[in-house]
């Protein structure tokens, strides 16, 4: 699981691709759920079947006891195993560590200011103080966390100042070093253009030349610290290139089938990417089966209801009545069936059960419920006027 901490951040980085509703905002997350409480945490690490849980934001140590809180809480319900990692920045303490440690944190990854590695300013060596802060951080880590990394992306064009990183930290040494692959959203595109970079292609999000810089910076590391050790190869550190296809089709989907198999009504779908499909009726309240005025109100009156209890389909396995939204929800193959049966018959929907519209909805199986395709189902079939198309056609 994904807990955003908080949107809070000291720090202003020109890629940073948070959206607009959590960027510099002091708000929870429990993956895409927002949250104001330990107990939301708790249940959605359930749903989703998680074996651990990844604390980010903004930067998670502005708010210190919010994390440890629910760190710690998380610790306590799942136990020792639940694996616990932090992303944060070199503004961590003594302090913050000590805490982080109490509270039961298995990993923390440091983040350093990748725009202080270019150098550009020349009254100051900003790479030298970064790089040094940097060690100095992650030596400090070492102390209390029993697994220490860095994790930052890979900007296009930085292979030198990426590998001279992977170089120091590997003196250190540190378990691993991450580099992600360089993403544009609606909240860097522009500042990520204005520094010259390009989108890869039209149909995804990654930014041309970072998986090439990645995957050079970790070949020259390799070939530095392999040409200045006299004894021999010494690798120490663990590194690892993630592209953002990873995030996207195996992350991501595989969270999406976890929560899927939690939340999944007895009449719901899930497919192959973890998303929900369901069979929607549409009915008009107001058009009830002929009973006495004091049920007209009653949605179990509803003709199409009864046309489903009438073949024996079960209320709250086979389908479901939403009055709120005067919407009944079965199985989407079921569904399809009781439609072409109701064509093939000849039947006049409308007549049969009042004002009736019929689809197929897919969704996300997150709280929101983003439906991202709805199939209009045509409940009678299409009259022609093959005499007038043939004669339009003379």
């Amino acid at each position: 699981m994904v807990l955003f901490i908080t949107g809070l951040c000291n720090r202003k980085c020109y890629y940073c691709p948070l959206s607009e509703n959590r960027k510099n905002k002091d708000v929870i997350y429990a993956n895409e759920r927002k949250i104001s409480g330990i107990d939301e945490a708790i249940d959605e690490a359930k749903i989703c079947g998680s074996k651990g849980v990844g604390i980010t934001g903004g930067n998670p140590i502005l708010k210190i006891d919010r994390t440890c809180e629910y760190l710690k809480a998380l610790k306590d319900h799942f136990g020792k195993d639940f694996h616990a990692h932090l992303y944060t920045t070199l503004e961590i303490t003594e302090e913050h560590l000590q805490k982080l440690k109490e509270a039961g944190l298995d990993e923390i990854r440091l983040h350093p200011r990748m725009e202080n590695l270019k150098n550009q300013d020349k009254k100051e060596d900003k790479k030298e103080v970064e790089l040094n802060k940097l060690v100095e951080k992650l030596t400090l880590c070492k102390k209390y966390i029993k697994k220490v990394g860095v994790e930052i992306p890979a900007i296009p064009n930085m292979d030198d100042e990426i590998s001279l990183i992977i170089q120091k930290i590997n003196e250190i040494p540190v378990d691993f070093i991450n580099l992600n692959e360089l993403e544009y959203s609606e909240t860097n595109y522009t500042n990520l253009l204005e520094k010259g970079f390009n989108e890869k292609n039209d149909y995804s999000s990654r930014m041309q030349g970072s998986q090439e810089t990645a995957l050079n910076a970790i070949n020259l590391a390799k070939k530095h610290i392999i040409a200045n050790n006299k004894e021999g190869y010494n690798l120490a550190i663990k590194m690892h290139y993630c592209p953002s296809t990873l995030k996207d089709s195996v992350q991501m989907k595989n969270r999406l089938i976890n929560r899927a198999k939690n939340v999944a009504k007895e009449y719901e779908l899930i497919t192959d990417e973890g998303l929900l499909i369901k069979g929607i009726v549409k009915y008009d309240e107001l058009i009830v089966a002929e009973k006495s005025t004091e049920d007209s109100n009653n949605p179990e009156n509803n003709p199409f209801v009864q046309f489903l209890k009438y073949n024996e389909l079960e209320l709250g396995i086979d389908y479901e009545i939403n009055t709120c939204k005067s919407e009944i929800y079965l199985n989407p193959i079921l569904l399809e069936e009781i439609i072409e049966y109701i064509k093939e018959n000849n039947i006049e929907a409308e007549k049969e059960f009042g004002e009736f519209r019929a689809y197929i909805s897919e969704y996300y199986p997150t709280v929101d419920k983003l439906e991202v395709q709805r199939t209009p189902l045509i409940t009678k079939k299409p009259k022609l006027n093959l005499k007038l198309r043939k004669k339009n056609l003379k």
